[in-house]
């Protein structure tokens, strides 16, 4: 803010604003509000596109989230894919087999970090349809540190959403249980009915024995 030296006079000209505030007159610079306009234009459009596919993501893994009321849960989606559509990676039409920003995610926690930490790796086959890597049990509690009573459930919801028209989005649910009483069970490749396609964020979300849930794989295109 500059006073004005020979002028007393108000509007704006050229890249200067005049104006005059308690009798006395001064200008500035204006400021670069087309540039500011378009930041603001993005912004809104990248908040509108991750709330409405966390949206289709709650919806498909209700049955499995322990408390799908919880606001904190749906803000704490919505800045995860908030910060994925930031870093650009949607831009690509490379195949990407592992999402920081939502690997992890926990539906069960309040914690702002991806704490969901149960390891079954999900893997892209060849005709890019998706499978889970379920590990072998072999302990007398094969998921500690989660109370056990002998039976293993396993429920696998899978999404997949078209970021630009998150009305597209498709799920399949697959379900692994067995009763367990500390005789060995091998590892197995579980293979999920969805296939990863351009454009399309695939989510892949875990409960355990109705206890805990959250997200152990994401991939795009």
């Amino acid at each position: 803010m500059a006073k004005q030296t020979d002028t007393q006079i108000t509007g704006t000209f050229g890249d200067y604003i005049y104006y005059e505030r308690n009798g006395k007159f001064y200008k500035r610079a204006k400021g670069n509000t087309g540039r500011q306009a378009d930041i603001a234009k993005k912004q809104s459009a990248l908040l509108g596109k991750a709330s409405a596919i966390s949206a289709k993501i709650r919806a498909a893994v209700k049955p499995i989230i322990p408390d799908p009321a919880n606001r904190r849960l749906m803000y704490r989606l919505n800045r995860s894919l908030q910060q994925w559509l930031r870093s650009e990676q949607h831009h690509t039409s490379d195949h990407i087999n592992f999402i920081g920003d939502l690997n992890g995610f926990s539906f069960s926690s309040d914690s702002e970090s991806n704490d969901f930490g149960v390891a079954m790796p999900v893997i892209r086959k060849e005709d890019d349809y998706i499978a889970i890597q379920v590990p072998s049990f072999d302990s007398p509690n094969p998921i500690h540190p989660l109370p056990f009573d002998g039976n293993i459930r396993l429920e696998i919801i899978a999404t997949s959403t078209n970021i630009d028209n998150p009305a597209e989005t498709t799920h399949t649910t697959e379900t692994l249980a067995f009763p367990y009483y500390g005789d060995p069970v091998p590892a197995r490749e579980l293979a999920l009915n969805i296939k990863t396609q351009k454009g399309y964020l695939t989510v892949v979300s875990l409960s355990v024995n109705n206890i805990t849930a959250g997200i152990i794989g994401a991939l795009y295109n």
